[in-house]
């Protein structure tokens, strides 16, 4: 997993969307291990190989979004980290992969997935929303890596 994302923080210079990781920083080895540990992580391989991933971890973390929906903490998933090997870009792997952790979260009892996406990472936007994700609001959200930044947030209802 860790060379996964390292390959996508790396690739960022050279993408006019994207996530903005700093690998090392977010995500890091002890951060994607801590995950690992704590939170349900879910792969897309492609030829035995790592390409995608995505981390779904349990309870409110936007506080601060008046959600259409209401659901306890316990039935709410939050989507991080979720990217794409960009050799694998545009190949359906994405999709995929976001199809199968929307039913592992049903699996796990979630009613709702959250998530959040900075407001120029239009690709990512495009993708949830034809997944079925739906925009809730537009904010600025603060990243311990990036600062401020103008975000989206969507939520999925299973």
């Amino acid at each position: 997993m860790a060379a996964l994302y390292k390959a996508i923080c790396d690739h960022q210079p050279l993408d006019k969307y994207g996530a903005d990781w700093t690998w090392g920083e977010y995500p890091s080895v002890d951060s994607l291990q801590q995950m690992i540990e704590n939170a349900t992580v879910m792969i897309g391989l492609k030829d035995q190989r790592v390409v995608a991933g995505g981390v779904l971890t349990t309870g409110e973390e936007y506080s601060q979004v008046e959600w259409p929906h209401q659901f306890a903490d316990n039935e709410i998933g939050i989507l991080h980290l979720y990217g794409v090997h960009p050799e694998y870009r545009r190949t359906g792997i994405s999709s995929e992969l976001l199809q199968a952790i929307i039913k592992q979260a049903e699996r796990e009892g979630k009613k709702a997935i959250h998530l959040d996406v900075l407001a120029g990472n239009v690709p990512s936007k495009k993708l949830y929303v034809k997944n079925g994700f739906e925009v809730v609001q537009s904010l600025v959200l603060h990243y311990d890596d990036i600062g401020d930044q103008a975000a989206q947030v969507l939520e999925y209802c299973i």
